[in-house]
This record gives C-alpha cells, structure tokens and sequence, in this order.
C-alpha cells in the first residue's frame, strides 16, 4: 500500500482539484463521511469528490496545515489537518480518513471529520 496515494489525495482536497481527487478513488467507491451535522453516504467517485470539494468551497483563504499517510494493516490511513476563512470567519478542519485500496486507487472510503472549529484572524 503505497504513502503516494494519501500524499495525492490530500494535494487534491488542498487544491480543491475535484478532477484529481476523482482520480483517486475507484468509480465505484463506497463513501461514507461522519461529519457533525450526521453521516453522508455516497456511491461513486464522482458523487465522492464533489461532495469533499463541497465542503470547502465557499472558504476565501484554504490552506493545508499538517498530513500524514500510512498503512494499517490492509487499510490505508490518512489524516490532514486545513485552516480556512468562511463568511469573514476562519477555521480549522481534520479529517480521519481510513480506506480500502485495490488497484491503486481507493474502493472505500470512511472518513471522520471535526467540523469546522473557530480560531483567531489573523491581524
């Protein structure tokens, strides 16, 4: 299980490149997001990446803070932490991302996230 797929992954979501994250992920893949607003499902890769994309879309300033990437067991863990401003207001976001891999490219995604959480603007 290769590092370079969850390196490429977070470079996607980074750089809001709904194409590249797209290209992670098998057509197929089994997406599930427990966010604090309740669980998201969906079925495709392109129904997957537009959701992830969506989440951070309306964000002014977007901005990668801290990633990591590695194998657990038959699974592929991935974690990225990003700081963003929205309506006016900035904030910080991680994920928890943990996945089945076949072929290169992700067939099932489960990720965990922490909501948007306020910190201080910058001055």
């Amino acid at each position: 299980m290769s590092d370079d797929l969850g390196t490429r992954f977070v470079t996607a979501v980074a750089a809001q490149d709904e194409a590249a994250l797209r290209d992670c992920l098998l057509p197929d893949v089994q997406f599930r997001a427990l966010t604090p607003p309740g669980l998201r499902e969906r079925t495709g890769a392109d129904e997957a990446a537009a959701l992830i994309t969506g989440w951070f879309a309306d964000s002014t300033e977007f901005r990668l803070l801290d990633s990591h990437s590695d194998a657990i067991g038959d699974r592929l863990h991935v974690s990225y932490r990003l700081a963003g401003v929205e309506d006016g207001e900035a904030y910080v976001v991680e994920h928890q991302l943990f996945c089945t891999v076949s072929d290169g490219r992700i067939g099932r995604l489960d990720i965990l996230c922490s909501g948007f959480r306020p910190t201080a603007t910058r001055g």
